[in-house]
């Protein structure tokens, strides 16, 4: 598709001055200082200095600082389940790390010293939060509205990046009466730090990630009454432990490092091999996700291994132990979850809530567990769909769009859309290894699209309709053959038993990946500046050749040795041939 001029004069196909593929300056939003939005601002800054000349940066992050999940998640307990040395910004490995799990205090404290380093807040704008976006067709840009200090304005980008993560945005729990609740009530993602609770009767809703942190770190304050209510059991197990990656024996489900493996770490070359061991171990176990005899031997593994922390009590292992797959909703390390039960001051139940009055929680069996305390450990908003006014093409508002069924095109772009990427999009790499490693795929997949943009005389590009319908549907037919579909009710099928998985990628990492190692433009519509496409060739030299220092015989390759094919192999063949 062609865009047009606005000068009625203009002669698209008239010689340009200009040298070919001259960069045009595009202005690049990126909402949110996470993870994804300081990758992206590495990027545009460091891996690839040349889009200094291409991009104009601005990230808004809506917060006082960055740090993203681990800015708003600073519950007691609250750490990583990916091993620490694979949890990292893959430009800035740390060796730091004090345990094989890292804390959220020490990822937030990592994250900032390493944002600094690298100057990645040079193009940061704290304390602004977008509230809307409209795409406007005759520009070619988003017309993007932001709040800082109770002020609105409106900015304007031809490319528009979304780096906001889905751990973010709490998810109360629609119970009857909870705001009639007297005593204190939290949020894992608004967590009091100023209340003490310790003496309390305290009710712990819910048995996600956080949920598991919590319950054992209020059951071990001192005068603490702990009851945890759950729809259903989880899988709380380690699949590789520690040991398996430190190639020492240890009891402690989070161990420190010696002091002598810290000293190893130092040593670029020894780190990074062991970065890559635990990478390997990962994507060697992906198997275990898939439906049959793998998934079957795993959950007898886990099962066992959970049953062993409970003590084998009849009881809990029946609450707490699932019968459907492993994996199926996310496995969890949790460290002394399960032990907190055996003791005598931490309970739980799987008996609905029913509704919460002034001092208690009542479920449906009757009972009520009165107490000072509620803890809501009910996790996020992961909808995907944003919470201010997203309009695309034909006045399509993507939070409409999004309100059933979230879909994408390899969780970066989606149809109407233009010139708008996604970090974390529906069906992103979110289920298997380190999410910061297809993160950073994702950033380099956009580098390469916006280095097109800016040197192709493109106006916007969008993923064709069709194209992400067959992405969509073949995923769910791969999504057959993991346990993500199977029979648990989880957030990757949007709180649903038998709802499509619309959170995870189908498929391994290694295959994502490979998705994403080219633009594949076949899948896309893209709309030029002018009628002539082929206008960045201006006049016909590139800039490059021009320099003196340049070095214009840059293709000229190096031979070949042919390899097993000596000159006694070439005799009796033509000559042409053998050339």
């Amino acid at each position: 598709m062609n865009g047009t001029h606005h000068d009625v004069d203009f002669d698209p196909f008239k010689l340009s001055e200009q040298f070919a593929f001259t960069p045009r300056k595009l202005k690049v939003f990126t909402i949110g200082a996470g993870f994804s939005g300081l990758l992206i601002a590495h990027k545009f800054q460091h891996k690839f200095p040349e889009m200094q000349e291409m991009v104009d940066h601005t990230i808004f992050e809506a917060h006082s600082e960055v740090g993203g999940t681990w800015l708003v998640n600073n519950y007691p307990g609250v750490q990583c389940d990916v091993p620490a040395h694979i949890y990292a910004f893959p430009f800035d490995p740390n060796p730091e790390w004090t345990r094989f799990y890292a804390s959220g205090a020490e990822i937030l404290e990592y994250f900032k010293r390493t944002v600094k380093k690298w100057n990645l807040e040079r193009d940061l704008q704290l304390n602004t939060k977008v509230v809307g976006a409209m795409w406007q067709e005759d520009l070619g840009q988003w017309k993007v509205t932001v709040e800082h200090a109770g002020v609105q304005r409106d900015e304007f980008c031809h490319v528009l990046i979304s780096g906001q993560g889905v751990l973010v945005h709490e998810n109360w729990p629609d119970v009857l009466g909870l705001q009639d609740f007297k005593g204190h009530i939290t949020h894992s993602a608004r967590w009091d730090h100023n209340y003490d609770y310790s003496n309390k009767r305290i009710a712990v809703i819910g048995n996600g990630s956080s949920g598991i942190q919590i319950v054992p770190q209020m059951a071990k304050l001192p005068g603490t009454i702990v009851q945890n209510f759950i729809r259903g059991p989880a899988w709380v197990y380690y699949r590789a432990p520690p040991s398996k990656h430190l190639g020492r024996e240890v009891d402690d489900p989070n161990p420190a490092f010696t002091n002598e493996e810290m000293e190893k770490f130092k040593n670029p070359e020894y780190h990074h091999q062991y970065r890559k061991n635990i990478v390997s171990r990962t994507n060697k176990s992906f198997c275990i996700f898939l439906k049959g005899k793998n998934n079957d031997a795993g959950m007898k593994a886990a099962s066992e291994q959970m049953a062993e922390k409970l003590n084998h009590n009849q009881r809990l292992c029946e609450l707490l132990i699932p019968k459907w797959e492993l994996g199926c909703r996310r496995i969890t390390p949790g460290p002394g979850y399960l032990e907190s039960f055996l003791r005598e001051n931490c309970d739980l139940t799987n008996s609905a809530i029913t509704s919460v009055s002034e001092n208690a929680v009542h479920t449906a069996n009757g009972k009520t567990f009165e107490c000072d305390v509620v803890i809501c450990a009910t996790g996020f908003d992961v909808s995907h769909r944003p919470r201010y006014p997203f309009i695309g093409r034909n006045n399509v508002n993507l939070r409409e769009k999004w309100e059933d069924e979230p879909e994408s095109y390899v969780s970066v772009m989606t149809p109407d859309f233009p010139n708008y990427f996604m970090m974390m999009g529906p069906n992103c790499l979110g289920g298997h290894g380190s999410l910061v490693e297809s993160l950073n795929w994702t950033g380099d997949y956009f580098v390469k699209w916006i280095k097109k943009l800016s040197t192709e005389d493109i106006k916007c590009i969008v993923p064709k309709r069709s194209v992400v319908d067959s992405f969509v549907k073949y995923g769910d037919e791969i999504h057959k053959t993991l346990v993500w579909t199977g029979g648990c009710k989880s957030w990757y099928k949007r709180g649903r038993v038998d709802g499509r998985v619309t959170a995870l990628f189908g498929g391994s990492a290694h295959t994502f990946n490979r998705l994403l190692s080219e633009i594949r433009g076949e899948d896309f519509d893209i709309t030029y500046n002018t009628a002539n496409p082929f206008r960045f060739m201006g006049n016909g030299f590139t800039k490059y050749e021009m320099d003196e220092s340049s070095d214009l015989s840059w293709y000229v390759e190096v031979a070949e040795e042919a390899q097993g094919r000596g000159p006694e192999k070439l005799k009796g063949t033509n000559a042409k041939e053998s050339i």
